[in-house]
């Protein structure tokens, strides 16, 4: 009769249900993160526009302008732009963000605006006359960690002609769902322990009453 616990299907399970705890361990600290970002972009309207010098001392890490409105200007003459990113309209309908690299000034880093939103996926070829002042809201980090990339995304309340106004973020936009996969995943690692554990017991109750005659 051998009732000793298996130690591989024992190890396999543990690192199952730690790694399954884990996951939701991390949804819960997204859920902070998640909660951090909601908060900011509802008080993002009571703030002050961010200065040259706040847009500096983010860009070195000293402070966030995170949804943050900011003013500034690009007055380059005829350019390309920069860059074409999925975004929708101010009515919500799907399409693409038309990116223009602007330098407001020397004390603000690089920074790529929102020049206004189309369909047309040839929108990258179009020369912009840029003499324009935009106002709206900052996105940090458009790009992510991507090396020589914008560190700021503004998305503004106009748009330069013929291109159309883009949707500015809502809190709406970032539900707080992060509790609801957290409790998956805890779920998911009690089912996997009480799995084991009718398994387990099973094995035993059969270890016991020895082979049949």
């Amino acid at each position: 009769m051998n009732t000793r616990i298996p130690i591989l299907p024992t190890l396999i399970t543990a690192v199952g249900v730690l790694v399954l705890c884990g996951l939701g361990r991390w949804q819960l600290e997204r859920r902070v993160w998640k909660q951090d970002l909601i908060t900011r972009l509802e008080a993002a309207n009571t703030l002050p526009p961010v200065t040259p010098r706040e847009f500096l001392a983010a860009m070195q890490g000293d402070t966030s302008v995170q949804y943050r409105r900011a003013e500034i200007g690009c007055h380059a003459g005829p350019r390309k732009p920069y860059d074409l990113r999925p975004g929708s309209s101010a009515g919500g309908t799907s399409g693409y963000f038309v990116l223009v690299s602007c330098r407001p000034n020397d004390l603000a880093p690089d920074i790529v605006a929102v020049a206004g939103w189309t369909r047309r996926v040839d929108a990258k070829d179009m020369i912009l006359q840029l003499d324009h002042e935009f106002a709206g809201v900052v996105i940090e980090r458009p790009y992510g960690a991507a090396p020589g990339r914008p560190r700021f995304m503004l998305i503004p309340d106009t748009s330069v002609a013929p291109l159309g106004r883009p949707q500015q973020p809502v809190p709406e936009d970032l539900p707080d769902n992060h509790l609801a996969y957290a409790g998956q995943w805890f779920g998911l690692a009690v089912v996997l322990a009480a799995i084991y554990g009718l398994w387990l017991r099973r094995r035993q109750m059969v270890a016991r009453s020895g082979p049949r005659a």
